[in-house]
């Protein structure tokens, strides 16, 4: 039996659906089975979403992924306690902005380091980012200044559905001038 992935799962925008998304798609049995998910962002936050999606999900806060449980019912946590417990959901704040930069480059510095094999964001709200002061106009690009930048694309996934971009938020005539065979190989060899 092949050794199941660790993936890195940062918390997105704080004040968003990212939490609540994280905790009942962790619920699942079936995501344990295929990976080790390991949740890079606020432990106290993940308990509050816990709480809202009425979930029985017990959260496990920890400083390294080697502290990590990686069993069914538990979500492990980088805890960053970025977060205040009173931060509102539902409301633009630049502190959330900032928290979702920093739980991404937290998790790049991991997959830098080989201790994770994949990352998922949890949604961002642009917005947050640049009021936190952090302006990109992509998720990719949050990382790009990392030596793995090369080796990485955004893919999109449904159940049923995958696609991996080639380029990213540049208009088509750019993108048609940009896309050449190797790039098309490369991404393609990362979909694989």
């Amino acid at each position: 039996m092949l050794e199941r992935p660790v993936i890195g799962i940062t918390l997105g925008d704080a004040t968003g659906v990212g939490p609540e998304i994280i905790v009942k798609a962790l619920a699942h049995e079936r995501v344990h089975a295929m990976c080790k998910p390991l949740v890079i962002g606020d432990a106290k936050r993940l308990e509050s979403a816990n709480r809202i999606v009425g979930g029985s999900m017990r959260v496990h806060a920890i400083q390294h992924p080697r502290e990590a449980l990686y069993e069914p019912g538990t979500i492990d946590c980088i805890d960053l306690a970025l977060i205040p417990e009173d931060l509102p959901y539902g409301k633009l704040s630049p502190l959330a902005g900032d928290a979702a930069y920093q739980y991404i480059a937290h998790t790049v510095k991991l997959a830098e380091a080989g201790e994770l094999q994949a990352i998922c964001t949890a949604p961002l709200n642009k917005e947050a980012l640049h009021a936190g002061g952090h302006i990109f106009p992509a998720t990719p690009n949050c990382w790009r200044t990392s030596p793995v930048s090369r080796k990485i694309s955004m893919m999109l996934m449904t159940p049923t559905l995958r696609v991996i971009h080639v380029t990213t938020h540049i208009g088509i005539i750019d993108a048609i001038a940009r896309i050449e065979p190797g790039l098309v190989r490369r991404t393609l060899e990362r979909a694989t």
